[in-house]
């Protein structure tokens, strides 16, 4: 196995799923290994369970005015 001394990688050319998947992977082994992981990161991950997609989400408001 070639060891790769590499501190970046192109993740833009990865679709986005993969990239989330990545980013999980990474996080699992940081812990397994027992890497500190940063307060920042603890905060992430807590907020990710209550993330919503509101991409498609369209506001009405006459909708919101209705009775």
């Amino acid at each position: 196995m070639q060891i790769v001394n590499q501190k970046y990688l192109d993740l833009e050319i990865l679709p986005e799923e993969a990239r989330k998947e990545l980013l999980d992977f990474y996080k699992s082994i940081l812990k397994k290994y027992k890497v500190k992981i940063k307060f920042v990161d603890e905060v992430d991950k807590f907020f990710d369970k209550y993330s919503l997609d509101l991409s498609l989400f369209k506001f009405n408001r006459e909708e919101i005015h209705e009775r």
